[in-house]
């Protein structure tokens, strides 16, 4: 089972849902993750078990969870192997149709559901899976998480029929919320400073907007993990109808993340036409690049 790099929430909740899944299906799998796990996922059962490489002989079947698109897995080179060794590909996942259609063998797929892991909880109904306490933990992780905290407009009513049923199951909200929502160390405090003094806002066009350089990560103390959530902040402005934050990476590339709340505003649209995508209403983008400049004068070059 794989999941995307830059891990999130919803990429490490449905993978662990999935491995405690297959534990009681009784079946040999492993987790894989091309990236560390970040500490604020610390707390989740079975988060030592995800490994960051695989043998692709080993195994009969791959799992693609959460992923978006193909290149998103951190292992397209190896994965690409499976065409030709009749491996069959299966993707579970809550993203627009991508490229891992042509690929996989099996899609199940809904872009309307909140989550992967708000899927993985209807096939754990299906397949009669005992919802245990730490199963409902790894679901509701994803819930919580793609939702913004039961804040964007993914949250359904059905959202909270899972939502009120994995409590009863046992899911550790305090948990969730106490390492998600509650802890914010003071690298990430010292880098969201940052971002904000260079906040801006176009009034025409209702975009807000920030940046934040190599170097600013590296002075704050902080990492690349300590950007994610900043662009929610940044789209809290009334006047603003999406917020855009650029940061440069280690590896040389420039990630963008998109976040809106209007209805008439597709950001995953506008993220492919920069060799992106996502959802209508949380997308991103990456390339090659550096930002040069000052406070007053910033470049892309």
């Amino acid at each position: 089972m794989v999941c995307h790099e830059k891990i999130d929430g919803d990429a490490v909740g449905s993978l662990l849902a999935f491995g405690a899944i297959l534990k009681e299906l009784k079946k040999n799998f492993s987790m894989v993750s091309k990236d560390q796990i970040p500490e604020v996922f610390s707390f989740l059962p079975g988060v030592l078990e995800i490994k960051n490489d695989f043998i692709l002989d080993e195994f009969d079947a791959v799992i693609l969870l959460d992923n978006g698109e193909f290149k998103r897995t951190g292992y397209s080179d190896q994965l690409s192997g499976c065409k030709t060794k009749n491996i069959p590909i299966a993707n579970i996942d809550h993203h627009s149709k991508n490229d891992i259609w042509k690929l996989a063998t099996l899609n199940y797929v809904n872009p309307d559901a909140s989550s992967t892991c708000e899927l993985l909880y209807e096939f754990s109904n299906k397949m009669k899976i005992n919802l245990t306490p730490d199963l409902s933990t790894c679901l509701l992780l994803g819930l919580y998480t793609d939702t913004g905290g039961f804040q964007h407009q993914n949250t359904t009513e059905k959202v909270f029929t899972i939502f009120s049923e994995l409590l009863r199951r046992g899911a550790r909200l305090k948990k969730i919320s106490e390492y998600i929502s509650g802890q914010k160390n003071i690298s990430l405090l010292k880098l969201w400073g940052i971002a904000l003094n260079r906040l801006r806002l176009n009034p025409e066009l209702g975009i807000s907007f920030s940046l934040l350089t190599k170097k600013d990560i590296t002075k704050s103390g902080g990492s690349e993990e300590d950007v994610s959530g900043l662009v929610n902040l940044l789209n809290t402005i009334p006047e603003s109808r999406l917020s855009l934050l650029l940061y440069e990476t280690q590896n040389g590339n420039i990630k963008g993340s998109l976040r809106t709340e209007e209805d008439r505003v597709d950001v995953a649209a506008l993220a492919k036409l920069l060799g992106g995508g996502g959802h209508k209403k949380a997308a991103g983008f990456m390339f090659r690049g550096k930002i040069t400049g000052n406070d007053g004068n910033w470049k892309i070059i």
